[in-house]
């Protein structure tokens, strides 16, 4: 198993997003939605997620 701190999943968000939409203020909210999205999961749900 590896270990990915929140800063390179941000990134790592942004980046795909920024290729993806072209505009860095979108890829910004995306990224945003996203990591609140899984902040506010409930933990058994982000679980079943990863299976």
């Amino acid at each position: 198993m590896t270990h990915t701190t929140i800063g390179e999943l941000i990134n790592t968000l942004y980046e795909n997003f920024l290729h993806e939409y072209g505009d860095p203020e979108l890829a910004s909210i995306a990224t945003a939605a996203v990591i609140n999205d899984m902040l506010t999961a409930p933990k058994a749900q982000l679980f079943e997620e990863a299976a």
